[in-house]
């Protein structure tokens, strides 16, 4: 959902009196939201078949009955799917020569474009 313009002029004095207020602090926040990037593809898809075989492995981990045995295959099936739910939520990291192309404001772009067609929608309506 895309910012009005009262929001956007209050985040912009925002982050200009933390520049203001803060130099090295804001400097060191741009860095950390320049270096971190999206969720992979093949990560999130890696994380869903580990947490799906950690379950799997715990379900036969209970079907195979009560003892040592079934206690140990019951952790191996939980490591997997915390494994897989820690894959998933791994972020990849974008150097600063990558974060630096202009590929990169193609997403502002496109945000941009949406908003624009959203108002036009939200205008023509009234």
């Amino acid at each position: 959902m895309a910012l009005s313009e009262r929001e956007q002029r209050v985040l912009r004095d925002l982050e200009q009196q933390l520049h203001e207020d803060d130099p090295g602090l804001a400097s060191s926040i741009e860095q950390v939201g320049s270096t971190m990037g999206r969720p992979s593809p093949r990560h999130v898809g890696a994380g869903v078949a580990l947490v799906l075989t950690g379950l799997a492995v715990v379900i036969g981990g209970v079907a195979v009955g009560r003892g040592l045995v079934s206690m140990l295959i019951g952790v191996v099936g939980f490591s997997l799917a915390v494994w897989g739910v820690t894959l998933m939520l791994t972020r990849t990291q974008v150097s600063p020569a990558e974060g630096a192309q202009p590929g990169g404001r193609k997403g502002s772009d496109f945000m941009e474009r949406q908003s624009e067609r959203w108002e036009r929608r939200r205008e023509d309506n009234r």
